[in-house]
């Protein structure tokens, strides 16, 4: 598959939780499609060397003399061309394999830096979950004392117990009729004249 800068520039990426920043990419790709845009430089500057060198030929083969001379000193600086063109392209990809690490290499820091904040975040709620938890059992047994304690007042309460109520009823009655005496007519006033 052939690569063009504008393919790189245009690439895009699906996006991933904890994945690279998508700026770095960008400008990763920016650095790319610059280095194969130079890349291409180079090697239109080859098509052009050997185009140059046809005519050359058949310039040379009229003007022998002076054209060895010629195609000599433009073949030395052609061969100059390549090897540097061939130096700069295991520059380049010598950097972009480095430059890949290292995003790489940062990626995985940062992932490892979200997993330990994850870890820490889980101990603390841990933490106050045990405490919560704790409280609530303090607090179930403090409530379950009070509830007792409340049970035995109120079966130690007099007016459960039968017999007791009972005899507060009759005292009451008593008090009742005391206060309140029934009378009795005299025995004249039922009879009729």
């Amino acid at each position: 598959m052939a690569l063009y800068p504008t393919d790189i520039r245009h690439q895009e990426f699906s996006s991933a939780m904890l994945g690279y920043s998508k700026k770095e990419v960008k400008e990763y790709l920016e650095s790319l499609a610059s280095q194969v845009e130079e890349y291409q430089s180079v090697q239109e500057l080859e098509i052009q060397r050997r185009e140059l060198m046809q005519i050359e030929v058949r310039q040379e083969a009229a003007q022998a003399g002076t054209a060895v001379e010629e195609l000599k000193r433009r073949e030395e600086l052609i061969s100059r061309t390549l090897v540097f063109a061939e130096k700069t392209k295991a520059d380049i990809l010598s950097n972009a394999r480095k430059e890949a690490e290292n995003i790489i290499h940062e990626a995985e820091l940062k992932a490892k830096r979200a997993i330990q904040e994850a870890k820490q975040y889980l101990g603390v709620l841990e933490q106050q979950y045990l405490h919560l938890k704790e409280e609530k059992r303090q607090f179930l047994m403090q409530f379950k004392s009070e509830l007792n304690t409340f049970m035995d007042r109120i079966d130690k309460d007099p007016l459960l117990t039968k017999p007791v109520e009972q005899l507060s009823d009759s005292d009451f009655k008593q008090i009742k009729e005391e206060i309140n005496p029934k009378r009795k007519p005299p025995e004249g006033d039922n009879q009729i004249s």
